[in-house]
């Protein structure tokens, strides 16, 4: 049996319709919701395909007053967050932080 986490405070639809961002395509729980640029946003979410929980982090872009989700992204299976949690960390500690700028 799969236990189910509840999402975190402020991890939820109704904060970005706050925000007035359209979520009218959004299917799952919304843990990160930032823009990228002026017509698009990276978004993290945890939905269900076929009976399994997967996170899916994914560019969506502005479509017709809205934002839709993009081929840009990748579907992962829990287990796998650690590792890519680690790697991005390593990742980020191997620039100087003054060259990013």
């Amino acid at each position: 049996m799969t236990q189910k986490n509840s999402a975190p405070q402020g991890a939820t639809k109704q904060n970005l319709i706050a925000s007035n961002v359209n979520t009218a395509a959004i299917e799952g729980t919304v843990f990160l919701d930032v823009e990228k640029n002026d017509s698009e946003r990276l978004r993290v979410l945890v939905k269900e395909y076929r009976g399994r929980t997967y996170i899916d982090l994914r560019v969506w872009y502005l479509s017709n007053g809205g934002y839709s989700p993009s081929q840009k992204g990748v579907t992962l299976r829990p287990t796998q967050v650690t590792e890519i949690v680690q790697g991005l960390m390593l990742a980020a500690q191997s620039f100087d932080p003054k060259e990013a700028a």
